[in-house]
């Protein structure tokens, strides 16, 4: 947090404090959350650079684009080791996975590159409407118990 805006909320009399001490955790704990973090937005810039949709990702992983989306999206029960295989999987380097860990700024979108934020900043809207257009023809089609019967 900015310190000016920090000392202003101090005055006025809030508590400000950092989330790992508002929930008790660990510096252990606080790190594991962090790298789980730096790993899924890297995984997800890296779909996007590849041009990928969840569903065309999931396959070339051999998952199904529901596990996937948990883990781009910070499902608790991924784990490290899934998240570390899949960007390899995916075609990242060791060296891309270290760094995306090392330069973890905590927050999502910060980049040093401008062209790596660009991209961040226009994947969603392009890749939402195409993941919209291909999920009717991946799901199976669900027949009522009276269909089933006739």
């Amino acid at each position: 947090m900015d310190p000016e805006k920090r000392a202003r909320l101090a005055a006025a009399g809030f508590v400000t404090t950092t989330v790992s001490e508002w929930l008790g955790l660990t510096q252990s704990q606080s790190h594991h959350i962090e790298i789980k973090q730096a790993l899924r937005f890297h995984l997800r810039s890296l779909r996007a650079r590849l041009g990928l949709t969840q569903a065309q990702a999931a396959r070339k992983l051999k998952t199904s684009q529901s596990r996937f989306s948990k883990m781009e999206n910070g499902d608790p029960k991924v784990s490290l080791d899934l998240l570390i295989t899949s960007a390899l999987g995916l075609g990242a380097t060791f060296r891309e996975v270290g760094e995306a860990i090392a330069s973890w700024p905590g927050e999502p979108g910060v980049d040093d590159e401008p062209a790596a934020d660009a991209d961040q900043t226009e994947t969603p809207q392009r890749a939402e409407p195409q993941a919209k257009r291909e999920a009717p023809a991946a799901r199976s089609i669900r027949r009522t118990r009276s269909q089933k019967a006739a």
